[in-house]
Order: structure tokens, then sequence, then C-alpha cells
């Protein structure tokens, strides 16, 4: 059912951060879809397509969107994480409004001017999606349920952040928080969305608000199960490292203040 939030209009700019890697096959209609969702719906808008080291023609097979004069992209020779990209297309962001989303677009990129009227209508300075919320709506697999929980458990304990799940792929920010904390950002992989808001919370940017997501992992991942265990071990070790760099970074912070 389409909600009344896709048929407002902003009268804003919004800059939209879109890490990718080897996304050859899917990267073309993913960006049309983006494109189809904000257009006409913002004063202006600027799409950053940060194209994280890829091996495969994901840049080539983006030539005949980069038609479009509101969108560029930007190809990082070496793959360095998810977190890097987007701070390199932060960096080049003009917007009132920042947002990243996954470029694999497992959220539907309609959630975007739905996040824009959650902020404006709560004056918060981040909306975060989130799978817990209890109008989401996923489909993921149980073990990689559970360790998601004992997580955000740990980190809300350690860091003391108001939120539920701060791992998901879409986020929006006003322009003031990242620009206060992008000198700041040092991790470049999992842990980077923790810090982004660990970092807003510490100078003082506390209103953040969780907004639903329809995300099915089903969906979107061939995988079969060993494989994916495999990876989600693989990514909770490199998270967990993230984490613990994170905590002393912070509490060396309050140290010298």
């Amino acid at each position: 059912m389409e909600t009344p939030a896709q048929f407002w209009y902003y009268d804003t700019s919004v800059s939209i951060v879109v890490p990718v890697f080897n996304e050859e096959k899917n990267i073309k209609s993913n960006i049309e879809l983006l494109i189809s969702q904000i257009v006409g719906h913002f004063k202006s808008y600027q799409l950053i397509i940060v194209s994280d080291g890829s091996t495969d023609n994901t840049v080539i097979a983006l030539q005949e969107v980069l038609e479009n004069k509101n969108v560029s992209v930007l190809a990082l020779e070496k793959n360095q994480g998810k977190g890097a990209a987007i701070r390199k297309g932060f960096a080049k962001a003009t917007g009132e409004y920042l947002f990243f989303i996954d470029g694999g677009m497992e959220i539907h990129p309609k959630e975007i001017r739905i996040f824009l009227g959650l902020m404006l209508l709560y004056d918060a300075d981040i909306v975060v999606g989130s799978k817990r919320h209890p109008q989401s709506s996923v489909r993921y697999p149980f073990y990689r349920r559970f360790l998601s929980l004992i997580f955000q458990y740990i980190i809300r304990f350690l860091f003391k952040i108001n939120v539920t799940d701060s791992q998901v792929g879409m986020k929006l920010f006003k322009r003031e928080v990242i620009m206060s904390v992008l000198p700041f950002l040092e991790i470049d992989r999992y842990g980077f969305d923790l810090e982004l808001l660990t970092l807003a919370k510490f100078v003082g940017y506390e209103k953040m608000l969780e907004a639903p997501v329809r995300l099915d992992y089903f969906l979107k991942n061939k995988k079969n199960i060993l494989s994916d265990i495999f990876h989600v071990v693989k990514v909770g070790r490199l998270l967990i490292f993230d984490t613990t760099k994170l905590f002393f970074k912070i509490r060396k912070i309050r140290k010298e203040k």
C-alpha cells in the first residue's frame, strides 16, 4: 500500500551516498530505482555512488546513469570498507540532509521520503532504520537475528546509544551532524555505523529516531547456510574488533575533556 509520505514534496536539498562493491549485475537497475523514488520529491538532489574498489564492471555499468547531472561516481582503487566509502561520499555532499543507503537496495529507496518526513515531524537529528521497530517487516536467519540481538545489548550497555539496531544500511542525518563528526571518523568497515552514532551523541546530537524498514534477506541472498554462517562469524569477529577500538577511543576522549 502506498503511504501518504510518498506524495510529499520537500522544499530542501538532499545528498544520498551509495556505497557499492561488485554490483555489476544489478547496479544500473538499482540506481534507476533509487532515482525514480526521489526525483520530483525534493527541491534538488545529489546522488554520490562510491565504488569501493569493485573488481568487476560496476563503474562501466553506471555510464548511462551518469548522463544525469545530479549523479556522480567516485571509484576507489582499492577496497577500503563501507565506512571509508561513505566518508568519502559525505565529504563531497552538499545537501541540507545527508543519507546513505547500501547499493544492494535490500531496503527499498522509497523509505528515503518517509525518513525525511519523520525527521521533520519529530525534529530529530538522525533517523536510523531499525529491524526491531514494531512496524518493521523483516525476514532473516535465526542465527543472524540472535547474534544481532546480543550485539545490540552489548553496545547499548557500552555506549548508551538509544537505538535498538545500529547496523541497518540506511540512515539520515542533518548536515550539521555529519560535518561535526566527519573529521573524527576512523573506522573503515563494520563498526562504522556505531562509530558515527556514538560520536554524534558525544558531541550533543542525541535526538535519534528509529524508523521501520522492510527487509527480506532471503530474497537478495543466495548463499547456502554454511557459507553464510562462515561469513557471519568473519563479520562478527571484525565487528567486535571495531567495537573494542571504539570503546577505548571514546574512553580516551572522555579522559582528555
